[in-house]
């Protein structure tokens, strides 16, 4: 491993430039603050509520763990602020991200029953908002900065870094392509580690490590690394079927991420890698362009440089505040409702909506004087129910407490959502009604994306020309809260109904290249036919009421790679094995010996067969 006292990263377009300092002042442990509940021990729930500078995290693991992972999460953070400085509007006030920390992967479910095998983390990003859904797999550690390049990968932070890295990139800047980049990058800082005054970057995660290994032993591959850079999976096979041809992918994403942000030289060139990439070359010719490379020479120069090349940097770690961390209890009334809230908020499915309106409802009537019941029910019953039925509880929420911004929030939607089952004078009171208590609940939580884009909906449904007051309101959200395609399509709108064409092309290339949802790429690119041809602001405002199918939520898994890893390695070295008998029975002139020697390579070939049938499959995208 190399030391350095600083490091460039991705000069003019990640640039860490003086950031990293060899000065740079000791972090000590995250401050704690902690609000306790009244009452007897029984009356409190197991989940509690912690919030640090930039994340609420609700959690049922134990506090110490959580402080931890809060901890090494705002520094994560802050690393990726300095290495995408230029790709990010610096200055924004931005809502907190939510996140769920759960002591059990099964947990999981009660956000979605269709979890894929082995999940450890998942992020949904819809309309309703954006949550992050963690496992605490083991003991996070606080390391000594002679540790960071020598502790072994703690899979906690690993899987959690792999997806906040991810999630990163699609809330703060505008990359959407090449898949292979935003994939390489989770990798590469899902293996960051800080110590107090210290961190090393550019570690081999474990399961990819593993992968090479495999790949440089066997020399079997799946995918040339034009397939990777083009993401050409479809027709790849690998000895773990399309969980094989998945882990490959990242393991060489890693490989090709480290390899451009591994000089100053070649994160020169990844700037210009990308821009090429954005601007419509294909994700092969651009490397070429870049790198100055063939298509024919990349599979051996990334050999090469897998063999010898990979080393990790140690830096000073920037200058940060000492993370401070808030916990508070919950009752346990709140605590039973906690899971249902985030499933609500996750924009499940209809017959997974409905479902949960069921149980929230025998729920909330064991605890009719709770908040927290009476507003998740309302969610329910506005989103999968009848809106007029959580309109009492919510009225009742308000007169306890004026300023409750869920509860004014959920009135608005409520209203709103009756306007859109009404007509005549009954439309015109439901949407007044709408936009006073989505107005209102904006002005109590101005960061909020749900309450803007909201405001929005109600302002163009109840006007014939929405003012740039509702304009910008929708426009500022996106720029907060990017990865939500439902905002993006409003934001691309509001900017073309303002007149701002190069602003709407801009948003709409953004969406056109988001691979993770195509219903909102193609209309993206429609949209971009249109607005060259030339469109109307009547049809414009049309766009804007419409409310598209497509609405649905983006749901990412995070999945651990170890039985994947397993099945390959057990595959291959089946295989192998199987041909070294085969070559044995060749080569003996008994024929006892050479009918063993077929049979044993039978069966290993037939346990090969039978663990290929039954090896994970990692590929499961919603």
């Amino acid at each position: 491993m190399r030391k350095v006292p600083c490091v460039n990263a991705l000069a003019a377009t990640f640039c860490l430039l003086s950031a990293f300092s060899s000065s740079a002042e000791q972090v000590g442990p995250a401050n704690l603050e902690r609000v306790e509940v009244a009452g007897r021990k029984s009356e409190v729930s197991k989940w509690f509520r912690a919030e640090s500078q930039r994340f609420v995290v609700y959690s049922d693991a134990r506090e110490e763990d959580v402080s931890l992972l809060l901890d090494n999460l705002e520094k994560l953070d802050h690393v990726l602020r300095l290495y995408t400085r230029s790709l990010r509007e610096a200055g924004r006030q931005e809502p907190k991200l939510t996140l769920y920390y759960h002591s059990r992967a099964s947990q999981l479910r009660e956000i979605d029953a269709g979890m894929p095998i082995d999940a450890v983390g998942l992020y949904s990003s819809c309309a309703s908002g954006v949550q992050g859904f963690g496992v605490h797999l083991e003991r996070i550690p606080s390391l000594a900065d002679e540790q960071l390049d020598k502790s072994p990968l703690n899979d906690t932070l690993s899987y959690v870094f792999e997806a906040y890295t991810r999630h990163f990139l699609y809330r703060h800047t505008d990359i959407r392509i090449p898949t292979s980049f935003i994939d390489g990058f989770a990798q590469y800082f899902s293996a960051v580690r800080f110590s107090q005054s210290q961190m090393v970057v550019g570690r081999m995660p474990k399961e990819i490590a593993g992968y090479l290994r495999l790949l440089t032993d066997s020399r079997m591959s799946s995918l040339e690394y034009g397939d990777v850079l083009q993401e050409n999976l479809a027709n790849a096979h690998n000895y773990a079927g399309p969980g094989g041809v998945r882990l490959e992918f990242e393991a060489k994403s890693w490989l090709l991420t480290h390899y451009m942000l591994s000089s100053e030289d070649r994160r020169q060139r990844l700037n210009r890698y990308l821009g090429l990439v954005d601007r419509g070359t294909s994700p092969t010719t651009a490397f070429e362009s870049a790198y100055g490379l063939k298509a024919a020479e990349i599979n051996q120069v990334m050999w090469r440089y897998g063999l010898r090349g990979t080393d990790a940097l140690r830096v000073a770690l920037p200058s940060l505040p000492a993370t401070s961390v808030r916990f508070r209890a919950l009752p346990r009334a709140a605590g039973e409702f906690v899971l249902a809230d985030a499933a609500l908020k996750a924009c499940p499915s209809r017959p997974a909506g409905e479902a949960l309106l069921k149980k929230v409802a025998g729920l909330a009537a064991q605890f009719p004087n709770d908040d927290l019941a009476r507003l998740t029910l309302s969610r329910a019953q506005i989103d999968w129910g009848n809106p007029q039925d959580a309109m009492p509880a919510l009225n009742a929420v308000l007169r306890e407490e004026d300023g409750n911004f869920e509860a004014r929030y959920l009135l608005g939607m409520a209203n709103l959502r009756l306007a859109e089952r009404t007509a005549g004078d009954a439309r015109r009171a439901h949407l007044q009604a709408a936009l006073g208590h989505l107005r209102s609940a904006r002005g109590l939580n101005p960061q909020s994306p749900e309450a803007a884009l909201a405001v929005f909906k109600a302002e163009v449904a109840a006007t014939d020309a929405p003012d740039s007051a509702a304009l910008e309101g929708v426009i500022s959200a996106w720029q907060t809260a990017r990865e939500v395609d439902a905002l993006a399509r409003s934001a691309a709108l509001a900017y073309a109904y303002a007149g701002n064409a190069d602003e709407a092309h801009r948003t709409l290339v953004s969406l056109a290249q988001n691979v993770r949802d195509e219903p909102a790429a193609r209309w993206a690119r429609q949209w971009q036919g249109r607005l060259e041809a030339g469109v109307s602001r009547g049809d414009i405002l049309a766009e804007m009421r419409r409310n598209p199918a497509s609405d649905a939520p983006f749901k990412e898994w995070t999945l651990d790679k170890k039985d994947v890893l397993q099945s390959v390695a057990f595959i291959s070295n089946a295989e192998a094995g199987a041909a070294a008998i085969e070559t044995m029975a060749l080569n003996t002139s008994d024929p006892r010996r050479r009918a063993e020697l077929a049979a044993a390579a039978q069966g290993l070939r037939m346990e090969a067969t039978m663990r290929r049938k039954s090896a994970p499959d990692n590929t499961k995208r919603e």
